[in-house]
């Protein structure tokens, strides 16, 4: 997945300025990059992300479509920029381009946008993408520019994303999952908006699982917990569901979309 370790920078680190002064040359500089517009996307995902939320616990609840949207303009721009320097860097090659976690993302982020399902979990991570996308930027290119690159501020951020940026992407594959069962329960339950966005995710999904190693272990532990549970009813009727179940996603599982997964673990093995 997305995090801050994993994009590719088009700009310099900045150089150390003296403490408590501005550089007004380089953050001009700055400013006029294609990373500081990445950069800007991400804030922007920040920013109406926690509008976002404050209109989810009825907090100015009559700005929850403009700060969905926003939230989402903010992914489209720090999203397609990543997908843009991807392209720059090794052409229009589709097997490279769908196989990136950047293009799954941005294409989610699209079709959220088109669809407007207005669901709240939805943007979550997102958010945890670009808190740690923003902090990193911040880090290594703002706090040079006004001499605070050996601050205590710089330290403490250095050591956060350090320490939590693998554990973000983590949860984040894990908040994905419990968003598809969200809308599962919107589908069943007849909401407004409900179909589209329900299988949109479900191809969303597949790719992830096919990519990502958390996703894939995050789905290996509700189906052990549902082997269990089941076991444990022991009800035929409950028995004959879940196989059937377990069938359909086997058979899905057979069909990949954007990566055979199956055999790079048998390399490994």
């Amino acid at each position: 997945m997305p995090s801050a370790t994993t994009k590719k920078s088009a700009t310099p680190t900045a150089n150390s300025t003296s403490k408590g002064k501005v550089d007004t040359n380089k953050l001009l500089e700055l400013v006029y990059t294609l990373q500081f517009a990445w950069f800007a996307g991400n804030v922007l995902t920040v920013v109406g992300f926690i509008s976002s939320t404050l209109t989810f616990i009825r907090i100015l609840p009559s700005l929850y479509k403009l700060d969905y949207l926003v939230t989402l303009l903010g992914v489209l721009i720090s999203f397609g920029i990543l997908v843009f320097q991807l392209v720059q860097k090794n052409g229009l090659r589709f097997g490279i381009l769908i196989k990136d976690d950047n293009t799954h993302y941005i294409l989610l982020g699209g079709f959220l946008l088109f669809l407007r399902p207005y669901v709240w979990l939805t943007l979550v991570p997102f958010a945890i993408f670009s808190t740690f996308h923003v902090l990193a930027y911040v880090n290594g290119y703002i706090l040079p520019i006004v001499g605070l690159d050996k601050s205590n501020l710089s330290t403490a951020i250095t050591n956060f994303v350090s320490q939590n940026n693998a554990k973000s992407i983590e949860a984040a594959s894990g908040i994905e999952l419990v968003t598809y069962v969200w809308l599962i329960l919107r589908l069943i339950t007849f909401r407004k908006r409900s179909l589209s966005p329900f299988l949109v995710y479900t191809v969303f999904l597949k790719k992830r699982y096919e990519v990502s190693a958390f996703t894939r272990s995050y789905v290996k532990t509700v189906a052990d917990t549902g082997d269990k549970i089941v076991n444990d009813v022991n009800h035929p009727v409950l028995h004959d569901i879940w196989a059937k179940v377990r069938n359909v996603f086997g058979i899905v599982d057979k069909y990949k979309l954007v990566n055979d997964y199956t055999q790079q673990e048998q390399k490994t093995k």
